[in-house]
């Protein structure tokens, strides 16, 4: 069992209780996690807390060992730095979106592609999706 953590969720931003959760289900210290990724301790133990801003790198090594892709982690690490949604009522915020398409993914068995989608890519899906012409856009 690894030893005790000295934060707890409540002093964690939603990225934080991420890390902790991984670091509970794969019964590993913060230490051990900050030895796999590359990413010294004390700056592995401020991404956890509220109101940091972790790099983007430490987010990328971060990800590659926690089997997770970095935009994952980027959306959570800077939750509700975002505005939640850029028209009044809007259903999704990008945070929800890319969480739940990576979500998804996971659960598919599916990883993240290494390249971008072209944008023709990117338009099928978004047909197939159920997205269709803006008649005031036309």
């Amino acid at each position: 069992m690894p030893p005790r953590l000295q934060i707890t969720p409540e002093d964690c931003s939603p990225l934080g209780r991420i890390i902790l959760k991984y670091l509970d289900s794969e019964a590993i210290s913060m230490n051990r996690l900050a030895d796999l990724s590359g990413v010294a301790q004390p700056r592995l133990r401020g991404a956890c807390l509220k109101g940091t801003c972790p790099t983007p790198e430490t987010l990328k090594k971060l990800a590659r060992v926690m089997g997770m892709h970095h935009l994952e982690l980027y959306t959570l690490a800077y939750e509700g730095r975002f505005d939640t949604s850029p028209i009044e009522g809007e259903p999704y915020t990008l945070n929800m979106l890319v969480r739940e398409l990576f979500e998804t993914a996971r659960e598919m068995g599916l990883a993240a592609p290494q390249l971008a989608p072209s944008k023709s890519q990117l338009c099928k899906a978004l047909l197939e999706l159920g997205f269709f012409p803006d008649q005031e856009q036309i």
